[in-house]
């Protein structure tokens, strides 16, 4: 079983790991802290024993689990979370084009997209253009992404899972949450 964390760290003055998360900040004891911090910037195997740490970090938004391995693991983790850029970074540089294209549509596009949107864009060749970005681009990027196929829940996800463009995106992804771009919700 693979995990990975979900949410963003809050200083704290006492020393206590505080996880901010869809509005509510959670106080974590020094075990499910060290879990939680272990999972944040890459996906982790959930240690032996530890299981029910790791279902109470999910159950409270903090952590997304699944029971594959491997690169399919990598996708479903990112499935499951929504992607939202850092508001503060440390300035690094991005390293790759794609991660430049990536981080443009995280950025700048009018709404939150999913792993399976942003793998969907990159199979398409799509470049992040001011027609596709922000609010008034919206409905024109949802149109480009969905089509009367994929429309239905869980259908774009579904046969993302099987794109060739899958792997790089999630790559892209795993080095854009290193280097603290992004979080995940």
């Amino acid at each position: 079983m693979m995990y990975l964390s979900k949410g963003l760290s809050v200083p704290g003055k006492d020393g206590t790991v505080r996880v901010s998360h869809c509005g509510t900040i959670f106080a974590l004891g020094p075990e499910m802290a060290a879990l939680w911090e272990a999972a944040r910037l890459a996906p982790q195997p959930v240690p032996q024993g530890k299981n029910r740490f790791i279902e109470r970090l999910e159950q409270s938004g903090l952590a997304v689990t699944t029971q594959e391995e491997g690169r399919l693991a990598l996708y479903r983790l990112f499935a499951g979370s929504i992607i939202c850029p850092q508001a503060e970074m440390d300035g690094q540089a991005l390293k790759a084009d794609s991660d430049d294209r990536i981080w443009c549509w995280i950025q700048f596009a009018g709404l939150r997209l999913t792993a399976s949107e942003l793998i969907c864009l990159e199979e398409q060749g799509t470049t992040p253009t001011p027609d596709l970005l922000g609010e008034h681009g919206r409905q024109e990027l949802t149109e480009k992404i969905y089509s009367p196929r994929t429309i239905q829940e869980g259908a774009l996800e579904h046969e993302m899972e099987y794109s060739p463009a899958r792997d790089g995106l999630i790559a892209a992804l795993l080095r854009l949450l290193r280097a603290g771009f992004l979080f995940l919700v």
